[in-house]
């Protein structure tokens, strides 16, 4: 949990997390890939969650989640994921969008945009695997 957090755990099972998570590259996120921060949010049942920036301009290394699905949803900016050993698999989100990367794909992020990227990231893990190659 990050400083200034707090949850709240009900009887029911529910939890309520409150305040702001921020990308700090913690270790329970998975660190860092290059100029991409992750900061980590909660964890429940086998699904992580968590947040994702990445500065205008710049770009992760390649890296994979090993059997990890990663969602992405795109809060602000852009993201352009080149997918694949060769990075030869392009496409961009922005905005609203939504994108879908399959466990033990290599890929690799940049933010084509003039904004800071920020995202949500939800991953079918209760402890996120990031292994960069670079």
């Amino acid at each position: 949990m990050s400083e200034g957090q707090t949850q709240v755990d009900f009887p029911s099972g529910c939890i309520l997390l409150t305040q702001h998570v921020d990308a700090d590259n913690s270790k329970e996120s998975g660190g860092a890939s290059g100029g991409l921060s992750r900061g980590n949010a909660i964890a429940a049942d086998g699904v992580w969650m968590g947040v994702s920036e990445l500065a205008p301009g710049h770009k992760s290394v390649r890296h994979h989640h090993d059997d990890q699905t990663t969602i992405v949803h795109i809060l602000s900016g852009a993201m352009t994921f080149k997918v694949g050993m060769d990075g030869g698999e392009v496409f961009t989100a922005r905005a609203g969008d939504f994108a879908v990367i399959p466990g033990g794909l290599v890929h690799q992020e940049e933010n084509p945009s003039e904004e800071l990227c920020r995202c949500v990231v939800v991953r079918n893990a209760q402890v996120p695997v990031v292994t960069n190659l670079e």
